[in-house]
């Protein structure tokens, strides 16, 4: 570790919500720096000692890496007078700051802090006195917390998190309970908390740290698996597996249950948030359901879709026709099939069916009002507009999710619309769900829409497959691929997958499947020497082509991907940006990776860097297009995209691709599951290409995902009045 004494000169860029801080500083030997890092607004006419590495930035040079800071012991006469008569003090000029000092010497603040009445010498009134003591505390309480931090070996980033979080009762959050962070702070885990509370002489036995391993088997690793719930000998081995070492959890659990943040229910173990949730949203769809009225005349309707198929030249098949029959004469209704047997064009004549049925105007934009079409990813809300020409919305902005993480549309604020069409719904989980069945009012109609045999959701749960296992609404089930599909050997291929039927015999390619049998050193050139012809038929890399792959390390992995194809397709290579592990470039092709409702932008989007600039504060700002929506990122904000030239196949959910590309290998073999391998051939609309061990894909074919553990069909079946547990009273968002 390297340190520096000096004052700070100047702040280039300090961002207020998490103190990531560039600032130049002044040496004792009168030379100036550049320090980074996390750390808070300080004055500067005070010396600070900083400690850290020194880095060399390609762009800036040499930087110290700040790690640490503390007040330097010694402190000058003028720079005790400027701090004192500094903003971060009301009502205390120079000329009453210089007698202070004048007064109390070097160890003013010490003294003050220590006996605010030695300040009724400079004649200060007793109000003055009081609160520029507070402030004063204040202060030095968030530098001493600071300092405190550091010696327990937390970065400066964290340590700035906790100050922002608990302020002036940091340290008495961390020494009552290490293990809160889990919760409370972003980005830690079992591990980093437990190796703070070990710092902090915490015994292993202890029972908040059990307590805390039972909690973090529950939600991370059983969420991981999309479970809801774990048994209780899954839970002891998860646990033991935590901890390190085995320990009796009883009275853990029992404490757990005390505090209502677990709930045993038949010998199964849940998260109170995951068990309310269920609960809520079993009851709300049975709520929904109990509604027995038929919603439009089923003669009327009948004889509408005959005149909309004449009216748009198609020709349904009788079971297009009882699926859109079905869902517009019943309450909720689910609509499932895989690619090319016709889901698209069954909601497109349902919608013309209802308009006409209604008299609605469709022109108007007050139509919204009245519809919502609705898919859980912005990519698959846009491709649903595209098919159906009509607007459409995510879930999360439809229901007015804001930056605070709070919805506008809850059970207390109903949604208007009469008519629900959600789209790709085998993506949505159990908390998402949860909150859009809440905000649903008793008299609209629902329409569910997705292919069931796709990957389930990335959160915990399964509420397509669990809707139609309940066998209580209303399911159409589509198996016919239809005429324009029929050719397709993408979809066929599809099939042989998803029926788990793929042999030997299906592993040639075919007018819209090339099979490449390729070594691993050979894959990479392949794709690219692929992805080169398609752009020469003019064909967008940005737009039309997609590598997909289930990892993201080694060297066919994800992140090794984007690497060789931002060197061999983003060919201008203007203004590079370093950040942490990630290079960007302008035209870079890029993906967002979280929700972000006050840029309008959602986990899963696809956009382009526009550019990248840099202006006089040496303030890095990068422009990425989303479509039609230009989003501004600062530096420190770049943790939110990635290289978007390779994604996950569970990034690609709800997305079409006119090419896609998958590289084969055994490296991949533990992730293989028919479910993955079935979702990313899906996603390919006019080529699929597949290069390695085409073995692979049969023995993909035949390894099915573990059924996850969840209890929403059986609830489904339960009257609804034996759902209500004692706590009735309490919303599973109180467990957030």
């Amino acid at each position: 570790m390297s340190h520096v004494i000096g004052k700070i000169k100047n702040y280039v860029f300090h961002n207020e919500d998490n103190s990531y801080s560039i600032a130049r500083l002044v040496t004792e030997e009168d030379n100036l720096v550049t320090i980074v890092g996390y750390f808070p607004k300080i004055s500067e006419d005070v010396i600070y000692e900083f400690e850290g590495e020194w880095i060399k930035h390609p762009q800036y040079g040499e930087q110290l890496k700040v790690e640490s800071f503390k007040k330097a012991e010694k402190q000058s006469k003028s720079g005790l007078i400027s701090y004192l008569s500094s903003s971060f003090f009301d009502g205390i000029g120079p000329k009453t700051a210089e007698k202070i000092v004048e007064l109390l010497g070097d160890q003013a603040i010490t003294k003050i802090i220590e006996d605010p009445s030695v300040l009724k010498k400079v004649k200060l009134s007793s109000v003055r006195i009081a609160k520029f003591h507070q402030q004063l505390q204040e202060n030095q309480t968030n530098e001493h917390i600071l300092v405190t931090l550091y010696g327990y070996d937390l970065t400066a980033k964290l340590a700035m998190k906790l100050l922002n979080k608990y302020h002036m009762l940091t340290i008495e959050k961390l020494e009552e309970n290490p293990y809160r962070l889990i919760d409370d702070i972003e980005g830690i885990g079992f591990m980093k908390a437990d190796e703070i509370a070990q710092k902090l002489g915490i015994s292993k036995s202890d029972i908040r740290r059990i307590k805390a391993a039972i909690l973090f088997a529950l939600e991370h690793i059983a969420y991981q698996n999309g479970d809801l719930y774990l048994t209780f000998d899954q839970l002891k081995k998860q646990t033991d597996t935590i901890l390190g070492i085995e320990f009796q959890i009883d009275d853990a659990i029992k404490a757990l249950l005390e505090e209502k943040r677990i709930v045993i229910e038949d010998e199964r173990y849940y998260l109170s948030l995951s068990y309310y949730t269920e609960i809520k949203l079993a009851e709300k769809i049975s709520e929904l359901n109990t509604i027995t009225d038929q919603f439009m005349d089923d003669t009327y309707v009948k004889t509408l879709i005959d005149a909309v198929e004449i009216k748009k030249n198609i020709g349904y098949t009788d079971v297009q026709k009882e699926a859109i029959l079905h869902a517009l004469t019943h309450k909720i209704s689910i609509i499932t099939g895989g690619p090319g047997t016709g889901k698209t064009t069954i909601i497109d004549g349902l919608l013309e069916v209802y308009r006409i049925y209604h008299k609605l105007d469709f022109e108007n934009p007050n139509i919204y009002e009245k519809i919502a079409c609705l898919a859980p990813t912005g990519r698959a809300a846009k491709r649903m507009k595209e098919l159906l020409n009509i607007q459409t919305s995510t879930i999360h902005r439809h229901l007015g999710y804001n930056y605070e993480g709070m919805f506008a549309y809850d059970e207390s604020h109903l949604l208007p619309q009469d008519l629900i069409i959600i789209d790709e719904s085998s993506m949505i989980d159990i908390f998402l769900a949860g909150r859009l069945f809440e905000a649903i009012k008793d008299t609209a109609q629902i329409i569910i829409v997705g292919d069931v045999d796709q990957l389930p959701s990335v959160g915990p749960g399964q509420v397509l497959a669990d809707l139609i296992e309940s066998k209580k609404i209303e399911v159409v089930k589509l198996y016919e691929i239809h005429r324009q599909a029929k050719d397709s050997n993408i979809i066929s291929l599809a099939q042989a997958v998803n029926q788990q039927q793929l042999t030997y015999d299906d592993l040639v390619s075919g007018n819209d499947v090339y099979l490449f049998h390729a070594q691993n050193q050979k894959i990479q050139q392949t794709i690219i020497n692929q992805i080169q012809g398609a752009l020469q038929k003019g064909y967008s890399m940005i737009d039309d082509i997609q590598v997909l792959a289930p990892m993201y390390k080694g060297e066919l992995g994800i992140d090794r991907f984007n690497e060789i194809l931002q060197d061999q397709f983003n060919t201008h290579k203007k203004n590079k940006l370093v950040y942490k592990e990630k290079v960007f470039y302008e035209n870079d092709k890029v993906i967002q990776l979280v929700n972000d409702p006050k840029r309008l932008i959602m986990n899963g989007d696809i956009g382009v860097i526009k550019s990248i600039t840099t202006n006089e504060e040496k303030e890095t700002h990068v422009i990425v297009s989303f479509d039609d929506n230009d989003v501004l990122y600062e530096k420190q904000d770049l943790d939110e995209i990635s290289l978007a030239y390779a994604i996950s196949i569970h990034k690609s959910q709800g997305s079409e691709y006119k090419i896609v590309m998958i590289p084969m290998v055994k490296n991949y073999m533990h992730m293989l599951r028919k479910e993955l391998i079935y979702t990313a051939i899906t996603r390919a609309k006019q080529y699929l290409i597949i290069l390695g061990d085409m073995k692979l894909l049969i023995y993909a074919a035949n390894r099915v995902s573990s059924k996850r553990q969840t209890t929403l069909a059986l609830r489904l079946n339960e009257d609804i009045e034996a759902m209500k547990h004692e706590d009735d009273d309490i919303s599973p968002y109180d467990f957030m």
